[in-house]
């Protein structure tokens, strides 16, 4: 019996660590069972648990949201197809390019940049820049690309070869390299084009460009100049860098800002309040074809500017107000004298990665009789639904949405002490009603106003209801004296009235969690073809005259 009982005691510690090992055991396979519970089912997002997150409530009828995309597209639906990468420059053009940049006049060759801009920086080249605007839409990246390559090529033939001809013209994409996978329309139209391996571009954020070309500080010796394409004022980040632009090509307000350019080299399309073209490519066109209309240019170029001009001009539907003569004479320019006999041969040999075939066919119908001409309206209508899908545009964070089309305004200093020295304005191509149920809308919202350092913020959606633009504005800001003092004067202001501004009162943050965020007032636009190109001006314009 004391055998039994000694054996007993000394195994009473034993079972109970044991016990305290299973309890243990038991609580964390449960608790990871009800975690993987709540991730697979949508109806507990994130939003639901935290119900002291602010929100804005306008009375809408709220849906689970669907899987968020926070690094651009995954796939471009049942449309496009995909495929394996294809390098289209070889090292062997690559090193080419890097030995002798000045005698390559092949478009898609030229574009291999990265190495151009080594060579430049290698060599203490003289170096001339393009850059579009920091939205980075398909218009500012396409007519960097190919204005670089007009001028580059106008450089060699021209008679100062030996002085000018020396200068090696780079484009850069306006935006990151990791940003550029959200814009669909650019990425399908460089994918038409034949322009797939785009590491060989030039980003905003390459290390050759924020260290060398676009260095970060005025101290830092740049030779460098700039031209500005689809924009008269660069960028505020690279306001210490004024002095190097020496040209403008743009259809925007003009800013008055870098008197040094001389005013044949101020090419800026806008009169009596309105831009005289839809598109800073037709402009491109326009250089392209001056006093040689009789030439046949190569078709990915000639794809390229096509392309951004039928979307910046809506295929030129008089319902949407936007296209011009010039604009149309530009297409007709680049439909009639473009090579597309070769562009046939190329993409029978090597099909576009992002497009099927049913819809290659669609967009080139005579594609097996040897001509290529595109059909304008397919083509428009395929880019146009890449850029609006609005599936695409759900599933992104409140952050990609209003990063993807996003522009800084600096307002002019007239007021001695200025309320307002900033405006920031996103596009998004998305009702405002699903803008705000998206998770964390205003925290998120708090979050992008803070980090752009601007004083007044604002979203500009837009949606099509029944093949009409729909847009609707939202006014954001720490300051509730400077967001209602905006409002009022959109609402009740003459120079504001064709823009047809009315207020959803209904839309109000709900009091409980209101402490720390900014004011918000939201508002329909009744006038569809008011764009950011007519809002920014009337925005600036009185900034400009109110003060503390």
């Amino acid at each position: 019996m004391q055998m039994r009982r000694r054996q007993k005691q000394s195994l009473s510690p034993i079972l109970a660590f044991l016990f305290s090992i299973s309890i243990i055991v038991i609580l964390w396979a449960t608790a990871a069972a009800f975690s993987r519970g709540i991730s697979s089912r949508s109806i507990f997002t994130t939003s639901s648990l935290r119900s002291n997150r602010p929100s804005l409530l306008c009375g809408l009828s709220l849906v689970p949201p669907g899987r968020r995309r926070t690094t651009g597209f995954n796939s471009f639906n049942s449309l496009y197809k995909k495929r394996p990468t294809r390098r289209i420059l070889s090292s062997k053009t690559s090193m080419s390019l890097s030995s002798s940049p000045y005698t390559n006049d092949n478009f898609i060759s030229y574009l291999n940049t990265n190495n151009a801009a080594r060579y430049a920086i290698d060599n203490d080249s003289k170096v001339h820049l393009i850059i579009g605007n920091e939205a980075g839409d398909a218009d500012s990246i396409i007519s960097a690309l190919t204005l670089s390559y007009i001028q580059q090529q106008q450089y060699l033939k021209s008679a100062k070869k030996d002085t000018e001809g020396k200068k090696i013209v780079l484009p850069i994409v306006s935006v990151p390299r990791a940003d550029i996978s959200l814009r669909r329309d650019v990425m399908l139209l460089l994918d038409l084009a034949g322009i797939i391996n785009l590491d060989d571009l030039l980003y905003i954020d390459n290390d050759l460009v924020t260290r060398h070309l676009l260095p970060p500080t005025s101290t830092t010796s740049s030779k460098a100049t700039l031209t500005l394409v689809d924009h008269n004022r660069i960028r505020s980040s690279l306001s210490h860098l004024s002095s190097m632009v020496t040209e403008i090509v743009d259809h925007h307000e003009d800013e008055k800002s870098h008197e040094q350019v001389d005013s044949d080299r101020r090419s800026i399309s806008f009169e009596n309040g309105r831009a005289t073209v839809a598109s800073t490519c037709t402009l491109v066109t326009e250089r392209l074809f001056q006093n040689q209309n009789d030439t046949t240019i190569d078709a990915s170029l000639g794809l390229l500017l096509l392309g951004v001009i039928l979307l910046d001009s809506v295929n030129m539907l008089p319902e949407a107000g936007k296209g011009t003569q010039r604009d149309e004479a530009a297409i007709q320019l680049l439909l009639q004298h473009t090579d597309w006999t070769a562009y046939c041969e190329k993409v029978k040999a090597t099909p576009p990665s992002l497009v099927d075939e049913t819809t290659m066919k669609r967009i080139f119908p005579n594609i097996d009789d040897g001509s290529c001409m595109p059909d304008r309206t397919t083509l428009f209508e395929t880019l146009s639904n890449a850029k609006n899908d609005p599936q695409f545009w759900s599933e992104l964070s409140v952050n990609d949405c209003l990063r993807i089309d996003y522009k800084k305004f600096l307002v002019p200093d007239k007021s001695s002490q200025p309320s307002v020295s900033s405006i920031g304005l996103s596009s998004v191509l998305l009702s405002m009603d699903s803008m705000l149920s998206k998770d964390n809308f205003i925290d998120d919202l708090t979050s992008y106003m803070t980090s752009s350092g601007v004083d007044l913020f604002g979203i500009m959606t837009l949606n099509f209801q029944d093949g009409k633009p729909n847009r609707e504005l939202l006014l954001t800001g720490t300051d509730r004296k400077v967001v209602d003092s905006f409002a009022d004067y959109l609402l009740n202001h003459p120079d504001a009235a064709f823009l047809e501004i009315s207020e959803r009162k209904e839309c109000v943050i709900d009091k409980e969690a209101s402490i720390g965020i900014p004011h918000i007032r939201v508002f329909k636009q009744g006038n569809g073809k008011g764009s950011r190109k007519q809002v920014a001006p009337i925005l600036l314009g009185y900034a400009s005259t109110v003060s503390k």
